[in-house]
Parts: structure tokens; C-alpha cells; sequence
């Protein structure tokens, strides 16, 4: 199975720089069914000469926002994790991963989906993240 060409760094600097406007964070936002909207990304990037489709541009979307909040996640559990892009990924996507949650006792904790928690039989917990994190491979591992 074919999996395309890797996203060089200026095409994932281009997308990012496509997503951060307001007006596409927005559409992104409010809907699931959102085939128009990265119809609309793949059209800006030709424009720019960069030669990618919708569906590519979502699934880079998906990517990037997924590695995101796991790194996110780490660092607000006091790892040291890092990914590329981070910073400009934090600008548009800081704002909305953490969730806290009121407990009936005041406590708050806040939810995370994409990294995995567990206890083993003593009460250490263990955080277990892809496999693929941090590790090089290829033109650009973002």
C-alpha cells in the first residue's frame, strides 16, 4: 500500500500556517463533516505550489493534532516531551485541550483521551504513548 510522499517542513509550515487563521479554526471546529473545508487548505496550498490533496491534508491535521495534545498531555504531567511544530501548534490548540472537570469535593482533573493511564498492582502508574514519538525517520517525522 502506497502511503504518498512525507510532508517536507515547509508543507507542514504551510498547512499550520493555513489552519492558525481564525476563520479556518472556526470551520474546523464546528463541524465533523469537513471534506470542504480541507478542499478549501488544499486549494490554498497549491496556490503556494505545494501539490497535496483534501484527504492528505486532513489526515496531516489529524496527525499533527493528535501528537500534539500527547505531548501536551506529558508535559502537563511534568515529562519532558517535545515535537516539532509545537510551538506554533500550541498557539492554535492551547487553548482548547485542557478540560477540567469539578468533582463534588472540589478536586479537578483534567481529561485526557490520548494517553493512556495505568496502575499496576502496587498503585505506580504508567503512561504509555505511540511507539513513533520523538523518533526520526524519514524528510520530516512531524
Amino acid at each position: 500500500i502506497s502511503r504518498g510522499k512525507h510532508w517536507t517542513m515547509p508543507e507542514v509550515r504551510a498547512l499550520i500556517g493555513i489552519w492558525s487563521d481564525k476563520s479556518i479554526q472556526q470551520q474546523l471546529e464546528g463541524t465533523v463533516r469537513n471534506k470542504r473545508i480541507f478542499e478549501l487548505i488544499a486549494a490554498k496550498l497549491q496556490k503556494s505550489g505545494i501539490e497535496r490533496d483534501w484527504k492528505q491534508c486532513r489526515t496531516k491535521y489529524k496527525n499533527l493534532k493528535h501528537e500534539y495534545k500527547i505531548v501536551r498531555t506529558a508535559q502537563d504531567l511534568g515529562m519532558t516531551r517535545n515535537m516539532k511544530f509545537f510551538t506554533e501548534l500550541d498557539a492554535i490548540l492551547g487553548h482548547k485541550t485542557e478540560k477540567s472537570q469539578e468533582f463534588q469535593d472540589g478536586e479537578q482533573a483534567t481529561e485526557s483521551t490520548d494517553v493512556k493511564m495505568e496502575e499496576d498492582q502496587i498503585g505506580r502508574i504508567f503512561l504509555f504513548f505511540p511507539p513513533t514519538l520523538g523518533m526520526n525517520s524519514g524528510p520530516c517525522a512531524c
